[in-house]
């Protein structure tokens, strides 16, 4: 009897594991950094969360990724992060939620050029119908076409990942990766199979704070507190030419300014 092999040993052979545990650390790692950056800023908004997830989703995940044998970084042009490739599968992550919902009828982020090109070239033909995903309000970019330049050098046999997972400043409350495909109006997203939950570890095994910036080091004058204390400022001493002298001239104390050639409003 013929038994159908999963489409994660189909991508990543007997690496399947091996990704599989390394999206869930990575992923843990990118919610701690982003709650790390929302507590070191010390503001009420969760702006400073949402940047850093949304950076860290990418390269959280590359830490962890590419140090599996053959995985390597492929960056689409015009995109600011890299993805990565291991073995035939193209990993794409991205929040679907702030809250646990369903993730079959989740929503991908409709401002993203890049998904609805990956999707159009890398998805994966479902098995079996399931209940579409929409993703509308998709722009059309003049640069199309160069993110499809860049992403050329792939293999033919690529396969896009798909790494959803909810979240919020509170928590990271469910991830899962699958695959999936554009529907016939391209609008829409079906799945080839109902998507697995990652494994995601309890701790962090890569957080980094803002206050780990190494101490930039206090000067001399930095380190007093007295105004009288300082340093001394130098004093620029130039002998007064004979033609003063004669004339009886007052000495200047101070130095005269030197006038520019030039300044910022003579550039256009």
């Amino acid at each position: 009897m013929y038994e159908a092999v999963p489409w994660q040993q189909q991508l990543f052979d007997k690496n399947a594991d091996k990704v599989r545990n390394g999206l869930g650390q990575g992923l843990r790692n990118m919610h701690a950094n982003a709650r790390a950056a929302q507590e070191e800023a010390g503001v009420r908004p969760a702006h400073p969360y949402g940047a850093a997830r949304y950076t860290g989703q990418f390269e959280r995940i590359a830490d962890e990724l590419i140090t599996i044998p053959g995985a390597r970084l492929v960056k689409p042009r015009g995109f600011g992060f890299e993805l990565v490739l291991v073995g035939k599968g193209l990993i794409y992550p991205f929040r679907y939620a702030k809250t646990q919902a369903d993730v079959r009828v989740a929503r991908i982020p409709h401002t993203s050029v890049l998904i609805k090109e990956l999707l159009a070239n890398f998805g994966t033909a479902p098995d079996t119908f399931q209940e579409a995903l929409e993703f509308d309000g998709f722009e059309t970019e003049d640069d199309v076409l160069a993110l499809r330049v860049g992403l050329a050098d792939l293999p033919p046999d690529t396969k896009l990942v798909l790494v959803p997972f909810a979240c919020n400043v509170g928590d990271l409350l469910e991830s899962y990766w699958g695959v999936a495909s554009l529907g016939i109006d391209g609008t829409t997203l079906q799945w080839a199979s109902t998507p697995e939950a990652l494994p995601v570890p309890d701790q962090a095994t890569r957080q980094i704070k803002l206050h780990s910036v190494p101490e930039q080091g206090a000067t001399v004058s930095e380190t007093l507190t007295s105004f009288d204390q300082g340093e001394e400022p130098p004093v620029f001493l130039s002998s007064r030419p004979d033609s003063d002298v004669k004339l009886d001239l007052a000495p200047e104390t101070e130095e005269q300014p030197i006038e520019p050639r030039a300044n910022e409003d003579n550039e256009k």
